[in-house]
């Protein structure tokens, strides 16, 4: 079994139900970087009335293919998505199918043209669920802005990581190195890379940031001890400077 015979699948089954008015792929498929490690990410419009019918059409079409071997009912922090992850007996452990279903008094999901990113392949639309706006950076320039100010206060926090090396406590002077040195790094470098998605942290970062720049950042993400935290420290703090000097 394939990912696309359970595409071909859902598709089949939803598109003639009235109360589901669109079913579209975002991730891996939307992007068309599949690869045998990619799940699959459903997304669902339907009516507010019928979300457990969806969901149960769903389940339905996935047990024609094969048994459900797991079954996760996740809460999602939108009070107008619901999510859940399937995973079908004999599939590959990778190809986990990750299913939203928007209720469909929610507004219209907007992508942006152009935008690689964050990008859709719509299997049907019924009725303008998905919709496309050209790219305005002025949308992205407040938040940013707050993003770049709360950062370059991050930057001015690295006594936060010293006290817990000078204490000899590895664990918390790491957690504090991730908050306050490599986090400020990564969202400096979506802010002057991607601006339109600078809350992406590390998600898929590496293809969304030159090579030597990740390179960089692989190279200050691995540390194995108080000494190597306190050296890192200083070096990305510096590259952290030379950075915001082209923001």
């Amino acid at each position: 079994m394939t990912r696309d015979t359970i595409i071909e699948k859902i598709h089949k089954i939803l598109e003639p139900l009235p109360y589901i008015h669109a079913l579209w792929l975002e991730g891996a498929d939307a992007n068309v970087t599949v690869d045998e490690y990619s799940d699959i990410d459903f997304w669902i419009d339907a009516e507010d009335e019928y979300e457990q019918q969806a969901f149960q059409s769903v389940e339905d079409a996935l047990a024609q293919l094969s048994t459900i071997d797991y079954k996760y009912i996740a809460h999602h922090p939108h009070p107008k998505i619901r999510q859940r992850y399937y995973h079908l007996e004999g599939t590959s452990e990778y190809l986990m199918i990750d299913l939203c279903l928007q209720l469909h008094s929610r507004e219209a999901v907007i992508f942006i043209e152009g935008n690689t990113i964050e990008t859709v392949k719509v299997l049907f639309d019924k009725c303008g669920v998905i919709k496309h706006k050209p790219l305005d950076m002025a949308d992205y320039t407040e938040p940013n802005n707050h993003r770049l100010e709360s950062i370059k206060h991050d930057r001015t926090q690295y006594s936060r990581v010293k006290r817990f090396i000078k204490r000899g406590r590895y664990l918390e002077a790491y957690m504090q190195y991730n908050a306050y040195v490599l986090a400020p790094l990564v969202d400096l470098l979506r802010l002057i890379h991607t601006p339109a998605n600078a809350d992406y942290g590390l998600c898929h970062i590496s293809r969304h940031i030159p090579n030597a720049q990740r390179e960089k950042l692989e190279y200050f993400a691995q540390v194995s001890s108080l000494e190597e935290i306190e050296a890192k420290m200083e070096q990305a703090g510096k590259w952290f400077d030379e950075l915001l000097q082209t923001k």
